[in-house]
């Protein structure tokens, strides 16, 4: 049987991203018509339940919680910091149960330990500092002095480095592609992703994407925030783009970054194909494949049993 490509009535224009294989049917659904796919985290209220039962758990119904000064301290983070917290929580949680006792207020002795307990499951040195950082937060939470930063806490820490070392494994920065002199640069580079794209509404989406992130150096949820109406056009054909906030702005003052004529190009490409006339530029474009089955005849009345 041939392949068959099909598309939605709201994507007709959009071409099939891959080449269909025998017995496959290929449907393209548009822009923002797609469900996007469930979280497999917790949402942020979860977040926040889990990190009072833990506090609940390692104090022992020992030291009240400060319910004002939690939910202040709350609101002063974001989704990811108060993700981290719950999950250095639980680390130290499951490191209190096998100790024993009260885990919250924690002594220095304790504290000691909990460096040992970290360096015994490999973690690194910038990762058990970011577990202390998170007790002592929550000893704030709870109104009781931090031990934290004692003496013995911080040689056990510094004794943890050197044995371990601190240097840590960075990714290499994203080169365009574009050689100085007659020496091109070779490898992963921006170029290469950008051929790699497809003319198709995908290959369109995705040079838009790579082509702006590199001009702006936004982070993936910046990316995904970047709203069209944002974007103000310059007589060159350059651009503007505004950021109403960001990780470093948690504030909301705002900033400005310069897009190229290229990124504007590859943008007007795709908000052409997709149809897009505000809200969000970057859309999730789903690809749906299906088993082509054979079509089977019509049947007459004769061909049916007396009992159907």
């Amino acid at each position: 049987m041939k392949s068959a490509v099909r598309t939605s009535a709201q994507a007709q224009r959009f071409p099939a991203p891959k080449a269909a294989v025998s017995g496959e049917i290929v449907t393209v659904l548009a822009p923002g018509e797609a469900k996007l796919p469930r979280r497999r985290s917790g949402s942020a209220q979860d977040r926040e339940a889990q990190l009072v039962a833990l506090l609940q758990l390692l104090t022992g119904e020992g030291a009240a919680l400060d319910a004002l000064a939690f939910r202040k301290s709350l609101e002063a983070r974001a989704a990811a910091s108060i993700k981290a917290l719950a999950v250095d929580c639980d680390c130290y949680a499951r490191f209190s149960a096998k100790q024993g006792g009260i885990g919250l207020p924690a002594s220095e002795a304790r504290l000691v330990a909990y460096v040992d307990y970290c360096e015994a499951r490999r973690l690194k040195p910038a990762t058990v500092s970011r577990r202390l950082s998170s007790l002592a937060v929550v000893h704030q939470l709870l109104g009781v002095a931090s031990p934290v930063g004692g003496a013995v806490v911080r040689d056990a820490l510094r004794g943890h480095r050197r044995r371990v070392g601190v240097r840590q494994r960075q990714a290499g920065p994203l080169r365009f592609g574009k050689g100085i002199g007659r020496e091109a640069v070779k490898g992963f580079t921006l170029s290469v992703l950008l051929e790699a794209c497809g003319g198709d509404v995908v290959g369109l989406r995705d040079a838009a994407l790579l082509s702006l992130g590199y001009d702006a150096g936004l982070r993936v949820s910046e990316l995904a925030a970047v709203e069209l109406d944002r974007i103000e056009p310059q007589e060159d054909g350059s651009a503007l783009l505004e950021l109403t906030r960001s990780k470093t702005d948690q504030e909301g003052q705002g900033a400005w970054v310069w897009l190229s004529p290229d990124t504007m190009r590859r943008v007007a490409l795709w908000v052409e194909a997709a149809a897009i006339r505000k809200g969000v530029l970057f859309r999730r474009v789903a690809v749906v494949r299906t088993n082509a089955r054979a079509a089977r005849r019509t049947l007459a009345i004769s061909d049916l049993a007396y009992h159907a």
